[in-house]
């Protein structure tokens, strides 16, 4: 899985983005400091039986970006958005960036997992442009794209929808489901977490279904 690095030319929307979710956190703290916190269970869908993906294969301009042997044997974390994308997508992945900081205290969770960013806008985010911006978030998150038969093939797996809304040929929004998906490492689509997203909630979340984890047996 390619992640060839590139300069950023998105830094100062990202940052803006990020501010106004500090902004937001901030401000939830203040309201909610008097209120004892609960733990909402439905922003996490763990599926009664976790199916298997079938075989796909994401390529751009030829060039393997990602396939079902990329996620065999590990945990995969994937989330569908776009470079482009002025607010659901830096904030998802700035939440999976303190997932992973937080994952790093656990010993050896990180060994086996790993953290996707699937780009539905092949037209705008080449290989080189999803390096850059995955690299804003973490240098361990991993950026792929395909043509769009591919991305919508592999999406319509996991229940996630997505369209081009209207606009010019380079100014335009992508509308797109904000869960975040879970595989499993049998290259089985295990969960969804939806959103909001939390990366105290995700890490709780995640850490319990690998605790329940029960490989199929052979």
């Amino acid at each position: 899985m390619p992640n060839t690095h590139a300069p950023n030319p998105w830094m100062k929307r990202i940052a803006v983005a990020l501010l106004l979710l500090v902004l937001g956190i901030v401000a939830g703290a203040l309201i909610s400091r008097s209120i004892t916190p609960t733990v909402d269970s439905s922003t996490a869908a763990q599926l009664q039986a976790p199916h298997p993906l079938q075989p796909f294969r994401l390529t751009y301009d030829g060039v393997p970006q990602l396939g079902n042997d990329d996620l065999r044997g590990k945990w995969s974390l994937l989330f569908f958005g776009y470079t482009h994308c002025p607010d659901i997508c830096p904030a998802t992945l700035a939440e999976l960036a303190r997932t992973y900081e937080l994952l790093a205290q656990e010993p050896g969770v990180l060994d086996d997992t790993q953290f996707i960013f699937v780009s539905i806008d092949p037209a705008r985010d080449t290989p080189q442009t999803l390096a850059a911006y995955t690299d804003y978030f973490n240098p361990a998150f991993i950026g792929v794209t395909g043509d769009t038969e591919q991305l919508t093939a592999l999406a319509r797996q996991m229940d996630i929808q997505f369209r081009r809304g209207d606009g010019s040929d380079e100014a335009y929004n992508v509308d797109h489901a904000s869960a975040i998906l879970l595989i499993d490492p049998q290259v089985r689509y295990h969960a969804r977490i939806k959103a909001p997203h939390h990366a105290q909630d995700v890490h709780r979340q995640f850490l319990e279904i690998r605790r329940q984890y029960q490989p199929p047996s052979s």
